[in-house]
């Protein structure tokens, strides 16, 4: 199940007003990975527009060990990720999840339970950690935050 657009445009009025005037449109975050080795951690910041506020309403990944990949062959990786928006130090859960907790690799079937606000003029701290049970280094993971940008326009 996707969000559509009536309630997306109805969770941004509940947030601004129904009389504010808004300009809603589809936007995305990304940032990636390089060279994650074994019990390694690495931290990447995403920062939000200055001029619109965020709504995420998924993530999505891609994550790559080598070889070429397609869909029925692509990585499940032993990925751990703690996301923590800088403005307010809120972290997005209590602890590191596994990255396939948000999304499948490649894949479009999974979205947050519940949209997520993230003002304008912040920025995500993203921190990956690569727990495989074997020397395994993925070679880049992508990771995508999908949602919507949200400007006050009256």
């Amino acid at each position: 199940m996707q969000y559509d657009i009536q309630q997306i445009n109805d969770f941004a009025r509940a947030l601004y007003g129904a009389e504010r005037k808004l300009q809603i449109v589809p936007y995305g975050l990304t940032t990636a990975f390089a060279a994650l080795a074994q019990n390694a951690t690495l931290t990447n910041v995403i920062n939000v527009n200055a001029n619109a506020d965020f709504i995420m309403l998924a993530i999505r990944h891609r994550s790559q060990i080598g070889g070429a990949q397609t869909f029925a062959t692509g990585t499940v990786p032993f990925i751990r990720i703690l996301i923590t928006d800088t403005g307010t130090g809120e972290q997005y859960t209590n602890s590191a999840v596994d990255l396939q907790n948000y999304s499948v690799n490649g894949q479009f079937t999974r979205q947050l339970p519940y949209p997520r606000w993230i003002s304008g003029r912040t920025a995500l701290s993203l921190q990956a950690t690569n727990y495989a049970p074997t020397a395994e280094t993925y070679t880049t993971t992508d990771v995508y935050l999908d949602g919507v940008l949200v400007r006050v326009l009256g």
